[in-house]
């Protein structure tokens, strides 16, 4: 009897310890207390940007400098070459000897020029002389003209200054100087070839300045048979012909 009491009083006790520890014990109110209403929290999409980024493969060595051997080439990159008056005056012109070509009564004028210097290739289709003139002011007169003829394999080749609306004279007839720098020249049968080089700015009085991306009128003429300069032209025309500005 007297283990019996003792029993009960100690089950009383354990219970009594129990409700105590649990009423002084406070319960996370946002915890589901039943498992089958617990949520799985949503995926958003920032959380995916984040995931791929994080399993995406890592840059090596060799990527990044790959990146930077991309920048440097961009940046050593200028602007492109303005086209160089330098070349092999020989009398005979290739395909892309020249950067611009255009024809003016039956002669093809090819030409070229840097800063200081004009390259000029002329092809005319007769075996007599053939003439361009610069910048003229009215007619003839005041061009700066260049006239040239093969014979026998020889060039022959001038510096002249259009004196008159119908006539033109050697420049150092008027004082001035015979500015070609370099000249050559060829004939075939059915046509006669004559490169020079000038100067844009010879400072001779007789000779016009040529600025660089300025556009000019240039007379043409060509005999198709005589190498005489005083022989009067087989054909004549005029065209515009612009230069280029070096740098741009």
């Amino acid at each position: 009897m007297g283990r019996t009491v003792l029993y009960i009083l100690i089950g009383v006790s354990v219970v009594g310890a129990l409700a105590i520890l649990l009423l002084t014990t406070p319960m996370d109110p946002t915890i589901p207390t039943d498992p089958q209403h617990i949520e799985t929290p949503a995926t958003t999409d920032t959380d995916s940007e984040l995931l791929d980024v994080m399993d995406a493969e890592p840059i090596t060595e060799e990527a990044d400098a790959g990146v930077d051997e991309q920048i440097d080439s961009a940046v050593d990159e200028g602007p492109s070459p303005a086209p160089e008056v330098a070349g092999s005056i020989d009398g005979v012109i290739v395909s892309g000897e020249y950067a611009h070509e255009m024809t003016v009564a039956g002669v093809q004028i090819h030409w070229a020029n840097d800063a200081q210097q004009l390259r000029v290739g002329l092809v005319s289709p007769g075996t007599g002389f053939v003439a361009i003139g610069f910048d003229p002011d009215r007619r003839m007169e005041g061009a700066n003209f260049i006239i040239g003829s093969m014979h026998e394999g020889e060039l022959t080749i001038r510096d002249d200054y259009g004196s008159e609306s119908f006539a033109h004279v050697e420049d150092t007839s008027r004082g001035g100087v015979d500015d070609i720098i370099a000249a050559d020249g060829n004939e075939w049968p059915d046509q006669t070839v004559i490169e020079f080089i000038i100067p844009l700015d010879s400072g001779d009085p007789m000779d016009k300045p040529l600025l660089p991306g300025h556009e000019y009128t240039v007379l043409v003429a060509y005999h198709s048979l005589q190498d005489s300069f005083s022989a009067k032209h087989t054909r004549q025309g005029s065209g515009l012909l612009k230069l280029d500005l070096p740098g741009y």
